[in-house]
């Protein structure tokens, strides 16, 4: 049996580690576990999201004796073809970590504008209120309310995750 430490106490991301662990691996045990992400709360970055992820992995992997630790970032990104919310995931067995992002949803410029300008601490905030969903992040996210739920937050880490798993399962992986 297959032990996971998720470094997260998040509903949302202990669902995404569950579903694709179980997928590639089967039985597994995933723990969650509190750690911090090393970051600030609203990354506005790819580099800050993964710097997080990887934070969030390594201190899972260390905090509980398990075979992978998983950190999920989410954030919000600007280039200069639009705004976007994405995640990124880092899995990490002690000697290597896989890394992979979530799919990238475009959002509205305002959502930006927004969160950069402080006029909300974090895009969670804004979410609430223009969704009336408590915790959102917790739940759909950003994913499934610009989605009309056609998407939503966990399938978006899920798959990201499994993604992320590639150096760990594929033995073409390093030829």
């Amino acid at each position: 049996m297959i032990m996971v430490s998720v470094g997260s106490t998040n509903p949302t991301k202990i669902k995404a580690a569950e579903r694709a662990f179980k997928r590639v691996f089967g039985d597994v045990v995933i723990k969650p576990v509190k750690v911090s992400s090393g970051i600030s709360p609203q990354p506005l970055s790819d580099e800050e999201m993964v710097l997080g992820a990887i934070t969030r992995a390594r201190n899972a992997f260390e905090a509980v004796k398990s075979d992978y630790g998983v950190g999920m970032e989410g954030g919000i990104v600007k280039y200069s073809f639009g705004v976007f919310v994405k995640g990124w995931v880092a899995v990490f067995n002690g000697d290597k970590f896989g890394i992979s992002s979530t799919i990238s949803l475009p959002v509205p410029e305002f959502v930006w504008e927004k969160v950069v300008s402080k006029e909300v601490s974090e895009l969670e905030v804004l979410m609430e209120n223009l969704s009336g969903i408590k915790r959102i992040g917790d739940s759909i996210g950003a994913f499934g309310f610009f989605t009309n739920s056609h998407y939503d937050r966990t399938k978006a880490f899920e798959d990201a995750i499994i993604c992320a798993l590639a150096p760990f399962i594929s033995s073409k992986y390093y030829q």
